[in-house]
């Protein structure tokens, strides 16, 4: 079961789905001539806010996806007994000479201004029962997709690559590669102005669709004719029986 605000995400979950899962986190077989790095560092900035830096010898423009996650401890058990967890933000990210950077924005804020993670806001509509970690996972991935494109350049010019501990598989056979470091990061608080947007931010943008809004004032008068404008005869109709 898992809670996304980033409906569109599909492709970033699979990949913490994935990577959530010990048992399906397979080693590259043989060591080859070069390894290929990725590294991630994260840095509380102010108000959920937070810098993602790192290195890799990946070639520029590989595009990557810099996530941050919450694991969920259920205390009802899952129907089918994995991992419990919140995307609270996530960005796609470029490689330029062998860096990439980022910043994640781990809070979003309630209709009546509280600060909150995506979890949250939903625990109500979906009457969940959890205890959530006390640590946040930081992570950086190169998608399937995007794995042979960004490696095949290398592998011509330097042979076969050594990937290490940042190979994962996905469910399907498919390889990826994933970096993480987890940090201690406390639940929001405080509170801030309410958003101006709250309609975007309810039923999917279409706001409360079951309120009539009343129609604006005619801006001119309507007056009905006192006399018949037309010279046509009367039809069958309009005459008295």
């Amino acid at each position: 079961m898992t809670i996304s605000r980033f409906k569109q995400a599909v492709l970033v979950l699979v990949l913490v789905a994935c990577a959530g899962c010990q048992s399906t986190l397979l080693p590259l077989s043989p060591p080859a001539a070069e390894a290929t790095t990725l590294t991630l560092e994260a840095k509380a900035l102010e108000d959920g806010e937070f810098a993602l830096t790192g290195t890799t010898n990946l070639p520029d423009n590989t595009q990557l996806t810099a996530i941050a996650l919450r694991y969920l401890d259920p205390q009802r058990g899952t129907p089918d007994g994995k991992p419990l967890y919140s995307v609270l933000d996530y960005r796609p990210v470029t490689v330029a000479n062998g860096q990439w950077s980022t910043q994640l924005n781990l809070w979003q804020v309630a209709a009546d201004g509280r600060y909150q993670e995506a979890w949250q806001a939903e625990v109500a509509a979906l009457n969940l029962a959890v205890q959530p970690s006390d640590t946040v996972q930081f992570a950086i991935a190169l998608a399937p997709h995007h794995l042979g494109a960004a490696l095949s350049s290398k592998i011509a010019e330097a042979g076969p690559q050594r990937l290490g501990q940042v190979l994962r598989v996905t469910p399907a056979g498919e390889p990826f590669l994933w970096a993480d470091q987890a940090l201690a990061v406390g639940l929001p608080s405080g509170q801030t102005s309410p958003p101006a947007d709250l309609v975007a931010r309810t039923n999917g943008g279409w706001g409360d669709r079951y309120l009539l809004v009343p129609e604006p004032p005619l801006p001119y008068t309507l007056t009905p004719l006192d006399e018949r404008q037309t010279t046509a005869p009367l039809t069958p109709a309009e005459m008295l029986h």
